[in-house]
């Protein structure tokens, strides 16, 4: 989904925001935004359908605040989780609600 679609839907739908999910991966520096749309996420993407990343959550905020979003679902990826309590491979992924 491109900023400006995005930005019209808000609009549209009187400030309804959607869920957003902000992912962090091991290893990366960056964060990735993805906008759930029809139940499916979509990345969040620029006028020239980049991937918009973020350098840190303030970058988020600053970006989704002025728009009516107050909150994003920060999801943590770790490829790499190993210590699952039962010794099987895990979603390695941890998820938590972040006001902005």
């Amino acid at each position: 989904m491109k900023l400006s679609q995005l930005k019209h839907w808000l609009k549209a739908h009187d400030g309804k925001a959607p869920k957003c999910i902000l992912t962090s991966y091991a290893g990366c520096s960056d964060y990735l935004m993805e906008v759930e749309f029809k139940h499916q996420l979509e990345p969040l993407k620029d006028d020239n359908d980049a991937m918009l990343r973020f350098q840190s959550i303030e970058q988020v905020k600053d970006l989704l605040r002025p728009l009516g979003i107050t909150s994003v679902v920060l999801r943590v990826t770790d490829p790499y989780d190993e210590f699952s309590p039962d010794g099987k491979v895990s979603e390695c992924r941890e998820d938590m609600t972040i006001s902005l």
